[in-house]
């Protein structure tokens, strides 16, 4: 991703870290904004992290986009793909927990949709883990499917495009002043 990155972003260089260790200066950031990734940090240690390379002020966004299974059939292909009722939960619920360095947590939904085939659809469905790590039947199973749901839903019924919607929840916080900023702990 790297490498794509350098390529598509001349004069960007993209350098390799984790919210856990991130390789730039303290105080050297204005901003952290993570997409769709925030799940997967061990917050005890990406928390100070993040407060160690943000200037005070500097802002800290996680950012997820979900499709919106309040819309019926979305919700159906939820369940068809992952196997579980209301997979994606609700909105999330973000950064609430957020440490001592770190003032108030705003929230903000937007709603957006992407264009689909029904050939897209299925490949966006096959790019996700419940799929990559079913095996092979349930993956064909899923495929079809989404299929069937695509040909018979009234929603949807045979349309060579469709709209699938999403929610984007963002979330915003300023790093507050610190006395002690080489620790990260202040």
């Amino acid at each position: 991703m790297r490498e794509r990155c350098a390529r598509s972003a001349p004069g960007l260089t993209p350098l390799a870290g984790t919210a856990e260790a991130v390789p730039v200066p303290d105080a050297s950031a204005d901003a952290v904004v993570v997409g769709q990734a925030y799940h997967w940090f061990d917050r005890a240690r990406a928390h100070p992290e993040i407060a160690r390379v943000l200037k005070p002020g500097g802002v800290f966004a996680p950012i997820w986009n979900d499709r919106d299974e309040n819309v019926s059939w979305v919700a159906e292909m939820a369940v068809i793909a992952s196997g579980l009722a209301g997979s994606q939960g609700g909105p999330h619920a973000g950064p609430a927990e957020i440490p001592q360095w770190f003032g108030p947590v705003e929230r903000a939904r937007f709603q957006h949709s992407a264009t689909h085939t029904v050939d897209s659809l299925v490949e966006l469905v096959m790019s996700r883990s419940y799929y990559l790590v079913a095996p092979p039947e349930r993956q064909a199973s899923i495929v079809r499917a989404v299929r069937a749901l695509a040909a018979d839903h009234p929603d949807l019924d045979h349309q060579s495009t469709f709209q699938l919607p999403y929610q984007t929840w963002a979330y915003r916080t300023q790093r507050l002043p610190s006395p002690n900023r080489s620790s990260g702990s202040g």
